[in-house]
Parts: structure tokens; C-alpha cells; sequence
């Protein structure tokens, strides 16, 4: 019974598209043309297994189920690397709702109306979490120069447990507003057991709207402007919102004016309005609206403070609900708890709240990734007055064509003297004038993440040598080249976690690993992932500066020797080390597995995946004596057999042992 409700209710949208009166013939269908953008791969960047551009094109694996170089493949999965000595504090204020840790972007041969998207998922589904649609318009802003871009998101869910088998999934997509030939998924990998696997995507849709195009639509950028002319019907539309901005104090409905009851009042009191639109000079942009609804982070300091002008000009009686007799202590811990979008909607509500919402004490942590699809020149703007005292500030995955570089760093010379914490991950506006501006106004920068920021070219990484309190460094998937590095590491010498993950342009890594073990004696975490020319010299190196590692990923670094005793030595001069990551090393052999069982006693994180001269038994011994150990990768280990780790499964409950196949 259920299963058949199940199954009618499950409708097919290009069906429903015919049944509504479409025409079949004026669907199509397209694979995606080319992955535009993505944070993150386990592949290589000069390479094609386990890469993001693996989602483009035809599918190769499906419906097999396995582990398959041919798939997209992101960087991490599961809780691990977030209990890990290099793991981020997380931010306050953050949407429960927020999840997202990884996205895709994908092109397709032409816009069209999505009405369907097939993802096919064989190797630990359940991780897609968001799909958004992109109208990027031939029209660009006369402020930045930049093309209007607006995103609306097509479906939003949970990360999910699917189980272990290949699948296609198709969600049931919201209408768009405007065709696209831009797809965005955001992945949350927080529940599955393995790295997620994704093969291909299918997109259906239609050349044409089916229904009236937008007529009642309101277009993403300005409503409001200065400018004489054609704009006084939007301006008369941005009024009228005005007038509804404050609760009302009786009968709960928005109150217009009440200095005057009469007519004449009223339009004084719409006049007085339109003046102060006027005074203030309201730029484009002033109110922006997402999609036919607010954007709140485009226009609220433009509506707070013309809301806190009209208020003090016609005193309104109003019922703030006793909230003015609780002490003002009492009323920011409340106010804490919001995130940045309802603070700014709550200071519309009352003079008092707007009072208590804009005071900057509520403004040291500030978490805009959620928001990336409405975060502009205007909202940062209209965060300068209340970020006075920011000492942490997320702006990962904001897009170069919604925020401009100019206002990133008008934003940072005003805001950045108490900054300590900076994560620009993925953001495209980001190039070497930011890192400039940066060094320049953040003197007391201890985090900076700047991962996969390609804009950056080579010499422009030279000033972040000016932060001298680093603590933190993301460098991952850069284009960072051997002398700026090591003029960072020189002259950082307070840094403890260094990310060098994926940075091809820096070509002899033993000199850089040689510069670390030198300057960087309180180094806790690098991440050398991929960074091929590490070799057993710049092992040693780290082993014999750096007592106080906790965490190192030398994964897919193939010339580390292991007959070196490099390996040896590393866990005997670092005995607080926690995660080690020897991926893809096929040197690695019983006598390195022995010396982490007897040195190691602090491990709690061990990936030796595709090493073959390894045995169960020696394995085993570390199993036994690592008493810590909470996560062992034995993959693609010939010498380690299913059987062997469905037994360590049984005898060894709290570690999570990893034995990845391909079907």
C-alpha cells in the first residue's frame, strides 16, 4: 500500500510538462558541457582520476557500484576531518540549516527552463544537499563593471545514508524564473562512511517558459535610485515596503504614519519618506531583491537606517512586547543567538531592536558563506558601521561576479584592524590586490584561508611574509610559487597549521620542508597532499624541527622512500603525532607499521591505502597498541584481505576501518 502512494505521487516533471499542455518535442536533453568551478577533488590538478571535470560528458560507470578513478571524487568525507588537530572552530551565528561543505559548478550547451536533473551517484550517495540555477545576463552593473548574476535554488534537502548501491537521483525541482546553462550542487559528506562518487549529470528542460515570462518578476539588482527618470514606479514600490517595515502596536498590522489621520498627513509623510531617500543618495543597488523576495543582506543597512530616520521624526506609538524593561545585557544575549539574516531583519522591527541589532559588539564573528548567493558590494558596505570590532570573518564561496574586489578591500581597510580570522576559500574575486590590502590592514591576522582563490597569480602571495602573527595558512590548490613560500615560511614563524595541498607551482618541496623544519618550530598540522617532490630528505627535515607535529598528509607523495627510515624516524622525533596520512605510498612496509605501534601512542587517524608490502600481522600490532586509534585506511592493501577486516570490525569496535572496492 505504501509503496504505491509512494510511486503516485513520485511524478515525472517531463511528463507533468506534456500532461500541462507542452510540447514534447521542446524538451531536451543535455549532459554537462564542462565543470566551470569546484572547491575541491581528490584528483590531481594535471590529471583525470578522481577529478570534478569527471562529472562532464557521458557517463563511464554507472550503474556499477565501487570505487572508480573514472568518477568525481571530492577531497574529504565523513567526521574525520573535523576532529582533527587542524579542524576550524566553527562560527557563531551560522543557519542550522547550512551544510554545504563542498560544490560543483556545471555548464550546459545552451539555457533552457530546467524541468528535471538526473545525478548519478555509484559510490556513497546521499551527499547532495542544494542545486541552484544561475542567470548570469549580458547586462553587466555601471558600478562594478561586472555582469548582473542572480541564483535561485532549485531544491534543498538533507544529507542522506542511501546504502551501498549505485543511483540515480532526481529530486523534484522548484520552477525557474529565468532559463540557465549554469548548475551549482552543494555536497555535505558528514554521513557517509567513504569518499562520495558521483558519475555523470543529466539535464532536461525546455527552450521556452510554459507559462507568462516574468511579467510580475522583479529583477535582482536596484529598485531604488537617485536618478531622475523612469525609476519613480520603483521607488513608489520601495515606499510602500517602507511603510510596513515597523510592527504595529495594536492591532499587530503595519502602521502607516500616524502624525497625521487625514490625507494630507499621509502623502506629507510619503513626501517626508522620499526626501530622505533622497538625502541619504541611495546607489544602485540600495534594495536588491533575490528572486522576487528581499535581499536582506543587499539592503538592510539602507532600510535600518532610513527606518531609524523616519522614526525619529514621527515617534509612532508602538508595543516593543516589554522588551525595553529587560536589561540591555539581557536583550544582546538574546540577539546573539540570530544569524546575521534575521539581526538584520529583527532591527526593522522596532526602534529598540534596531538599536540593540546594530551595535557592533553583535558583530565580531560575521559567517557570510550560507548567504553567498546574496552577499554583494552593498551588504558589505552596509557592514562597515557595525564591524568595528569583527575578529572573525567568513566570506568562502562568494562569487566574483556578485562581489567585487573594490568593495572586498574597502570593506577590510575599514573593518580589519581587529581581524584575526579570514577564510576566503573559492571566492573568484580575490586576486593578489586583495592580498595586498590584507597584509596592509589586518596587522593582527592569525588565520587566513585563501584555498583555491586562482585568481592570485605567483608573486602576489609575496605579502602575506607582512602578517607576522600567522597561525594558520591555507594555501590549498593555489598558484604559489617556490619563492614566495619560502619567504612566507621565513618570515611566519609563529605558524602551526600550514596547508600546502595541491600547489603545483612550488617544484622542489624538500627545500620548502627544509625551510619549515628551520622557522616553524611550533608547526602542529601540514597538509602536503600531492606535493609529488617531497622525497625522504624533506621528510627528515620535518622529523628532526618539528617535535611538536600532531598531524601530517604526505598522501600520493610517491618519492618517499620508506627504506630511508624516514617513516621510522618521523614517529620517533614526533611522538604527539595524531593523523598520518601515507597514501598511495607503496614503500611503506611492516617496519614503519611496527615503529607507529611502538612510538605512536597518541595516533588516532592512520591511512596507509594502496600499500603492498604491509601484512595483517603487523597491521594488527598497530591496532592493538594504538589504544587512540578512531580511523585505519587499509584500501587497495594486497597484503590485508576482507576477511582479516571483518574480523579487526569485530575485535576493534571504535575504530572505523576502511577497506574501499571497486564491483
Amino acid at each position: 500500500m505504501f509503496s504505491r502512494i509512494f510511486k503516485k505521487e513520485k511524478k515525472d516533471p517531463v511528463g507533468e510538462y506534456v500532461k500541462s499542455g507542452g510540447n514534447e518535442k521542446d524538451v531536451v536533453i543535455f549532459n554537462a558541457l564542462e565543470v566551470t568551478d569546484f572547491s575541491s577533488q581528490y584528483g590531481s590538478e594535471t590529471s583525470i582520476s578522481y577529478t570534478a571535470s569527471n562529472l562532464a560528458g557521458r557517463g563511464n560507470i554507472y550503474p556499477s557500484y565501487g570505487d572508480f578513478t573514472q568518477a568525481c571524487v571530492f577531497r574529504t568525507y565523513g567526521p574525520w576531518w573535523d576532529i582533527v588537530p587542524s579542524s576550524i572552530k566553527s562560527f557563531k551565528r551560522t543557519p542550522p540549516s547550512f551544510c554545504s561543505q563542498d560544490y560543483i559548478e556545471l555548464s550546459f550547451q545552451r539555457k533552457i527552463y530546467p524541468l528535471k536533473l538526473e545525478i548519478y551517484e555509484t559510490y556513497n550517495p546521499g551527499c547532495v544537499v542544494k542545486i541552484l540555477a544561475c542567470e548570469r545576463s549580458e547586462d553587466t552593473d555601471v558600478d562594478t563593471g561586472h555582469s548582473l548574476t542572480r541564483w535561485k535554488t532549485l531544491w534543498e534537502g538533507e544529507p542522506t545514508l542511501a546504502g551501498p548501491t549505485s543511483r540515480m537521483f532526481c529530486p523534484s525541482l522548484e520552477k525557474s524564473p529565468f532559463p540557465t546553462d549554469l548548475i551549482r550542487l552543494e555536497l555535505c559528506h558528514k554521513l557517509v562512511h567513504y569518499y562520495t562518487e558521483l558519475d555523470y549529470v543529466v539535464l532536461y528542460g525546455t527552450i521556452s517558459q510554459e507559462e507568462e515570462e516574468e511579467k510580475t518578476m522583479v529583477y535582482s539588482r536596484c529598485l531604488v535610485s537617485d536618478k531622475e527618470g523612469d525609476h519613480m514606479t520603483q521607488v513608489s514600490m520601495a515606499m510602500t515596503q517602507f511603510e510596513n517595515l515597523n510592527i504595529g502596536s495594536k492591532s499587530g498590522s503595519p502602521p502607516r504614519s500616524e502624525v497625521s489621520t487625514s490625507q494630507e498627513g499621509s502623502s506629507q509623510g510619503k513626501s517626508k519618506t522620499l526626501e530622505i531617500f533622497s538625502n541619504n543618495k541611495l546607489e544602485k543597488g540600495s534594495e536588491c531583491y533575490e528572486l522576487g523576495e528581499v535581499n536582506v543582506l543587499g539592503e538592510m543597512i539602507s532600510h535600518g537606517e532610513v527606518n531609524q530616520q523616519i522614526s525619529e521624526e514621527f515617534e509612532p506609538e508602538s508595543d516593543n512586547g516589554f522588551f525595553d524593561l529587560l536589561p540591555e545585557e539581557v536583550i544582546q544575549v538574546i540577539l546573539s543567538f540570530l544569524d546575521v539574516l534575521s539581526l538584520c531583519r529583527v532591527a526593522r522591527s522596532s526602534k529598540l531592536l534596531y538599536k540593540h541589532s546594530y551595535d557592533s559588539l553583535q558583530y565580531t564573528e560575521l559567517n557570510l558563506q550560507p548567504h553567498w548567493p546574496q552577499v554583494n558590494d552593498i551588504a558589505l558596505e552596509s557592514l562597515h558601521n557595525r564591524s568595528r570590532f569583527l575578529q572573525r570573518l567568513n566570506l568562502s564561496w562568494c562569487h566574483g561576479n556578485i562581489v567585487s574586489e573594490d568593495s572586498f578591500c574597502r570593506y577590510i581597510k575599514a573593518c580589519g584592524q581587529n581581524l584575526q580570522d579570514l577564510y576566503l576559500s573559492s571566492c573568484s574575486f580575490v586576486t593578489q590586490i586583495s592580498i595586498h590590502e590584507i597584509s596592509q590592514s589586518c596587522p593582527n591576522l592569525k588565520e587566513l584561508d585563501i584555498g583555491s582563490c586562482k585568481e592570485i597569480v605567483s608573486n602576489g602571495f609575496y605579502d602575506i611574509s607582512n602578517l607576522k602573527h600567522l597561525e594558520r595558512l591555507n594555501l590549498y590548490r593555489t598558484n604559489i610559487d617556490q619563492d614566495a613560500l619560502l619567504r612566507i615560511i621565513r618570515s611566519c614563524t609563529e605558524l602551526k597549521h600550514l596547508n600546502l595541498g595541491s600547489t603545483n607551482c612550488v617544484h622542489v618541496f624538500d627545500e620548502i620542508l627544509l625551510a619549515i623544519g628551520e622557522h616553524t618550530k611550533k608547526l602542529v598540522s601540514l597538509d602536503a597532499w600531492r606535493c609529488r617532490t617531497v622525497s625522504n630528505v624533506g621528510v627528515s627535515a620535518l622529523a628532526g624541527g618539528c617535535s611538536h607535529l600532531e598531524e601530517l598528509d604526505l598522501g600520493w607523495c610517491s618519492d618517499v622512500k620508506s627504506s630511508s627510515s624516514c617513516l621510522i624516524e618521523l614517529v620517533k622525533n614526533c611522538p604527539n603525532l595524531k593523523k598520518l596520512f601515507l597514501t598511495a605510498n607503496r614503500t611503506v612496509c611492516d617496519a614503519d607499521l611496527l615503529a607507529i605501534a611502538t612510538y605512536s601512542k597518541h595516533m588516532e587517524q592512520l591511512d596507509i591505502l594502496g600499500t603492498r608490502q604491509v601484512t595483517a600481522d603487523a597491521a594488527q600490532k598497530v591496532l592493538e597498541n594504538c589504544a587512540k586509534m578512531t580511523f585505519f585506511d587499509v584500501s587497495f592493501c594486497s597484503g590485508i584481505d576482507n576477511y582479516t577486516v571483518e574480523h579487526w570490525l569485530r575485535e576493534f569496535p571504535h575504530v572505523a576501518i576502511k577497506k574501499s572496492f571497486q564491483n
